[in-house]
């Protein structure tokens, strides 16, 4: 798999969903399609609830542009419009549980007759080879086993970012184990899809701006599951059954045991309460944030594993998830009935997580660690004008104009994080760096050392921006609706000329401006701050 086209595939979803959230969620406010608070929910006030329509949109988008549409591609992508269409429904003015489940149903069944994608083999679950389903049995238990995985996403969408955060570690998985396996087109409907959940989830994150709704927890858990059915079920699949569920185990052993009880007592499956994992956190005292990041990080352990060994056995493979599962499942209930043993847990703050002492301490460090792009963004102006003037480049006119038109802005305004002055920096400095590109071309052995230097520099400007972008301090920078501009821009230009096939240098270029962006903005904060 080419890794310019899977970034490319991935940055067209993260920026489509970016750019579509904000108008779904005014939208949705002027229109009334909010989740309004009650009993059985932690959030106290009405938020959107359509944020899986941006997610469907930018990942069919990134699809149709970049996936060949084999037929298990295509019927994927068939029954995902039907799971879609469910899911909006329900969102916008309300399914039963039974139309629900039927609509389900039916996405499953599209799926499995226009792309062939069942469920035959079973792997080795018992260590006495692997259990093969009968012809007639394929189809109904693909159903039922899609529509469980459809089903565990869905209730697990009970705090904000869960469900899509878990998802997202296991889509990383599904492309690690796709890519490792050689299947190329269900390694890139993994990476669209992550992009698309990527770019949601920037406002989906505690306290959430915007919910997915049943459009994207429904959606998600088909993906999901005709995911792992396309990594297992191939005739080259060299993927065992067991390993997708290990991955997706906690959302579907939550499911079971949620719904087993709630059968136990006489009462619908479906119907909702506060007995989840999530539940049981809280219960114990933990904080809304603390118990995601705990859940992600459950989820990021049984992926890891899932990866590192997935040559093994299926059977002991299972085995070991399911009695390492118990032994937490009953340490969780320990803790639930004696939980004056267990206080450190209530020393979780309910305040932002910018303002835990831990997340202080840390972005502390990397705040300092950020002064280290001064003198990258020094050595990369010298490489510059080095190349301009003996290279006899004449980026320098074009280039100086923009610059120029900076400067006049800065005077005007005297602030030098104003978005549209970073982004005559920005163009001024592209151009410039067009021009250290392809300079060796003119110059191989110097230029040469300057390209790769250049690599290098870049690398690590973008290591620090995005350490900052995530560990900000009080008044650092942020991500403005100009940036998201400017950053879409520079995907799809560079989307076009790789296609166009007009210049790879040039193409490269763009894709380095974003470090040079952000670094650009890391600077301008700590000049107008410090």
């Amino acid at each position: 798999m080419d890794p310019i086209q899977s970034c490319y595939i991935f940055m067209t979803a993260l920026f489509a969903a970016l750019i579509m959230v904000p108008p779904l969620r005014r939208w949705a406010l002027e229109s009334g399609n909010v989740d309004q608070p009650d009993a059985r929910k932690v959030h106290t006030v009405a938020i959107p609830r359509i944020g899986g329509i941006a997610i469907f949109v930018a990942f069919l988008l990134s699809c149709l542009v970049y996936v060949d549409l084999l037929p298990p591609v295509r019927g994927i992508l068939a029954g995902g419009l039907v799971i879609f269409s469910t899911g909006l429904i329900d969102d916008i003015s309300g399914l039963t549980a039974r139309r629900k489940f039927l609509g389900e149903i039916v996405a499953c069944l599209v799926t499995v007759f226009v792309g062939g994608l069942q469920i035959h083999t079973l792997g080795n679950l018992f260590g006495t080879g692997p259990i093969l389903l009968p012809p007639w049995a394929a189809v109904p238990f693909t159903v039922f086993a899609v529509v469980g995985v459809i089903n565990a996403i869905n209730l697990l969408d009970g705090l904000d970012g869960l469900a899509g955060g878990v998802s997202v570690i296991a889509l990383t998985s599904f492309a690690i184990l796709a890519y490792h396996n050689g299947n190329t087109s269900a390694a890139m409907l993994c990476i669209a899809l992550l992009g698309a959940l990527l770019g949601f989830l920037k406002y989906n994150f505690f306290p959430a701006r915007i919910f997915m709704g049943d459009t994207g927890s429904l959606g998600l858990g088909f993906m999901l599951g005709f995911l792992a059915v396309y990594l297992t079920q191939m005739p080259d699949s060299r993927v065992s059954p067991v390993v997708p569920v290990v991955i997706l185990g906690l959302p579907i052993l939550d499911t079971l045991w949620v719904m087993s009880r709630r059968l136990l007592h006489r009462l619908s499956p479906f119907a909702p309460d506060k007995t989840h994992l999530h539940h049981k956190f809280l219960d114990l005292g933990l904080e809304h944030r603390f118990t995601v990041i705990f859940i992600y990080g459950i989820s990021l352990v049984w992926g890891t594993v899932a990866i590192l060994f997935r040559d093994t056995e299926g059977h002991l493979l299972l085995l070991t998830y399911l009695g390492v599962t118990l032994f937490l499942y009953l340490l969780l209930r320990a803790m639930l009935r004696h939980p004056e043993r267990f206080t450190f847990l209530r020393l979780d703050s309910a305040q932002g997580i910018r303002q835990a002492v831990r997340y202080r301490q840390l972005a502390g460090i990397i705040d300092t660690l950020a002064l280290g792009l001064f003198p990258l963004l020094g050595a990369y102006l010298g490489m510059i004008l080095y190349v301009t003037f003996a290279g006899g480049q004449g980026s320098w006119q074009v280039a100086g104009i923009l610059l120029a038109a900076a400067a006049f802005l800065w005077i005007l305004t005297r602030d030098l994080k104003n978005s549209y002055l970073l982004a005559m920096l920005f163009a001024g400095a592209l151009e410039l760096t067009y021009g250290v590109e392809t300079y060796y071309l003119l110059d191989p052995t110097v230029g040469g050392f300057f390209r790769e230097a250049s690599n290098l520099i870049f690398l690590a400007m973008a290591v620090l921006g995005m350490l900052k972008l995530f560990f900000r301090l009080d008044g650092d920078f942020f991500i403005s609706t100009v940036d998201i501009l400017i950053l879409g821009l520079l995907a799809f230009l560079s989307i076009v000329f790789h296609h166009l096939a007009v210049s790879l240098d040039l193409s490269l270029t763009l894709l380095k401006g974003a470090a040079l962006y952000f670094a650009l903005k890391v600077v301008a904060g700590r000049y107008r701050f410090r």
